[in-house]
């Protein structure tokens, strides 16, 4: 199964180039990525679209953006909290994502004038 997305893909919405350690982690990612994609939404397994290369990549930025996965952290007396997606495996959709992935809503009738 090939990626809803692609390495290139990732470092054109970063606005630079990969770095060698996100270069290595990319396809993985990509391919975790598009796996939670196409278990939720299996028609993007033959039909990939602009719209889940966007989502696809959103997914791994948000990993590659902060690898350790921190949601806070102070300075005095140091803390720091881990984000919650971490303890549930980093790779995750929002609830944005998951309604633009969404097919479009079609009416549930139609209403013919003058039927009987």
């Amino acid at each position: 199964m090939a990626t809803l997305a692609t390495p290139a893909d990732l470092a054109d919405r970063l606005g630079r180039d990969l770095t060698d350690v996100e270069d290595r982690q990319a396809p993985a990612l990509l391919d975790d990525a598009t796996s939670v994609i196409i278990d939720r939404f299996p028609r993007y397994a033959t039909v990939s679209t602009a719209v889940s290369k966007k989502v696809c990549c959103a997914m791994v930025l948000r990993v590659l953006r902060n690898p350790n996965g921190l949601r806070q952290e102070s300075i005095d007396d140091y803390s720091y909290t881990v984000d919650s997606s971490r303890s549930a495996g980093e790779i995750y959709l929002t609830e944005t994502e998951v309604d633009e992935l969404r097919p479009p809503r079609t009416t549930a009738f139609t209403i013919v004038h003058g039927a009987p």
